[in-house]
């Protein structure tokens, strides 16, 4: 890896895209060596992406289709790694990943695969310089995917992927990842706080690891 790879996971509520921006404000503004920057998200608009989300419409509820979502998102991922994520790094860029395989173990996990499996297929693939695991009480997470101040899209997520429960029982995953892959450079952002006190503790991390 030549580049710096930074990438951010949460669940619902979160301010992941929030943090995304303004990581991305801050990078681009410290020096013209970081003119480069590729912001990148999953599923992926590759040819497994598009199946992850044709399998996404077929579910009934969250638990639907689990093997076959995990599998997806598998070989999303590589495909991610290899067609655009790697080949940026290579470039020196700064990429900036919206999801990563945190998220997917912990959702995948709550959706009905086996945790063990679902950090044994992902812990090879690459890690990145940094990742940030945005964590949100599950209550304020719900107000703020229910308030005016969320985008649109995001409002527009199912309700199964809302429910308090559910949101309680990712969350619960989240917060294990750094011991699952203890390896790799993870921490996890209170994100209770205002997006200022947030980024105020993501900068200096990011500092870190920029080439």
């Amino acid at each position: 890896m030549t580049g710096t790879f930074i990438a951010f996971d949460g669940g619902p509520g979160s301010g992941k895209g929030t943090m995304i921006r303004r990581t991305f404000d801050y990078v681009y503004g410290l020096s013209k060596k970081y003119d480069n920057i590729l912001v990148t998200d999953e599923p992926t608009n590759g040819p497994f992406g598009k199946k992850v989300r044709e399998l996404f419409k077929l579910q009934k509820n969250p638990f639907d289709l689990a093997e076959e979502i995990l599998q997806a998102f598998i070989e999303d991922r590589k495909w991610h790694i290899e067609n655009v994520i790697q080949p940026a790094l290579d470039k020196n860029f700064v990429v900036i990943a919206d999801r990563y395989k945190y998220g997917s173990i912990a959702y995948q996990t709550v959706q009905g695969s086996n945790l063990n499996r679902c950090v044994e297929l992902n812990a090879p693939l690459l890690a990145p310089s940094v990742a940030f695991i945005l964590d949100v009480d599950p209550v304020e997470a719900l107000k703020r995917i229910n308030s005016d101040t969320i985008d649109s899209s995001k409002r527009k997520q199912t309700d199964n992927f809302r429910e308090l429960d559910f949101v309680t029982s990712l969350r619960s995953y989240f917060l294990q990842i750094p011991s699952l892959l203890p390896k790799e450079n993870i921490h996890l952002i209170d994100a209770n706080k205002s997006r200022d006190e947030v980024f105020s503790n993501i900068k200096p991390l990011i500092d870190e690891v920029l080439f």
